[in-house]
């Protein structure tokens, strides 16, 4: 079950998207405000958050700056603005925040529950506005590409694989790093002979994506091995990493022990942000409540009581007809019906029971 975030400031508005959502299957979270928005966005990691654009106190293009500013979030999940301003220069200032889509108002209800199956099935939704947010070059990709293909990453795994990426500096950087980290290094490593055994295993991965088996650096034609690498024959028919101590277990113990302690300080820091993140929000002070006494308080009517129950009362049961299935055939008005039916109901419930006639 997809989960979606409803964030809006209007009870009443939140209360009928959110619960027209759940009758379309959704799992779904209320929000009253942005910063119980983005603290929830950020434990649950959701499918969507859907903001509305209209808040007193802050700005929903800026909540979701902040929400895509986390790598985890950005990677998992997408968030949709329903807003009244669809100019340009919102659309271009949504799409700079990281906004997958922005749906103007007053909302089509088939067409919002229809974008939100394709944002939570990760399917290419336009942006709200084609933006360059790179900052260098700048570049085009292919739109018909889906989360699913992997080739799209391919160009950019090519480029990260050859000589002058992956050299002798390189690897004296990284042995460097794993010595500042405390872990054992043998100085008597070969960079060289490393980084050429690196150089073909990730060739060796990405020619198998590519459906080539085989794939030259930049600069020379696919298919073709590199000069500048060794093959695995030469390494295994060659003295050891190691030059004859155990170099390459001592590598492997290495690299491995740093891989998880950068996981696991990964790991502490998602925690300690979820953790800031659910006190803020457990340390939201409800509002003040005022207690009024009988000298404050207005009296009704005990008849004007009866004839507002009778008035609900009879609404209540022309809306709940209307509700039944073939009655309204749009779905929107349909919607609306049913949760004034509901309303209804909540205030009957509310009110004083009747007094029975003797």
């Amino acid at each position: 079950m997809a989960k979606v975030i409803v964030a809006d400031e209007n009870e009443g508005r939140r209360s009928l998207l959110a619960n027209t959502l759940e009758r379309e299957g959704f799992e779904i979270t209320r929000a009253g405000t942005l910063r119980q928005a983005e603290g929830t966005a950020l434990a649950v990691m959701p499918e969507v958050v859907l903001f509305d654009s209209e808040w007193k106190n802050g700005d929903a293009i800026d909540a979701s700056q902040r929400l895509m500013s986390d790598p985890e979030f950005a990677f998992k999940c997408r968030i949709v603005i329903l807003s009244r301003n669809t100019s340009q220069e919102y659309l271009v200032g949504a799409a700079q925040a990281g906004v997958a889509e922005v749906m103007g108002k007053p909302i089509d209800m088939s067409a919002l529950i229809e974008q939100l199956n394709r944002h939570t099935r990760k399917q290419f939704v336009p942006p709200p506005a084609d933006v360059n947010v790179g900052g260098g070059k700048g570049g085009s990709f292919d739109v018909s590409m889906t989360m699913g293909d992997s080739t799209w990453a391919l160009p950019m795994l090519k480029g990260l694989v050859g000589p002058e990426k992956i050299d002798s500096g390189f690897i004296d950087e990284i042995l460097g790093q794993m010595g500042e980290e405390g872990l054992e290094v043998n100085e008597e490593l070969d960079p060289s002979t490393m980084s050429a055994m690196l150089r073909l295993a990730l060739n060796k991965l990405v020619g198998e994506a590519d459906g080539t088996g085989l794939m030259a650096p930049p600069g020379g034609p696919a298919g073709q091995p590199t000069s500048q690498a060794p093959s695995f024959g030469d390494i295994q028919r060659s003295e050891s990493l190691g030059k004859g101590k155990p170099g390459l277990e001592s590598m492997n113990q290495g690299f491995k022990s740093s891989m998880e302690d950068i996981l696991e300080a990964q790991a502490q820091g998602l925690a300690k942000e979820v953790e800031d993140a659910m006190d803020d929000i457990l340390s939201e002070t409800p509002d003040f409540v005022a207690i009024h006494h009988e000298a404050t308080m207005t009296p009704i009517d005990p008849e004007v009581l009866q004839m507002t129950r009778l008035t609900t009362e009879f609404v209540s049961d022309l809306l709940w007809n209307l509700g039944q299935p073939g009655a309204v055939s749009d779905i929107t008005l349909m919607t609306q019906v049913e949760d004034a039916a509901q309303m209804l109901k909540d205030v009957l419930e509310a009110l004083p029971a009747a007094e029975e006639e003797e």
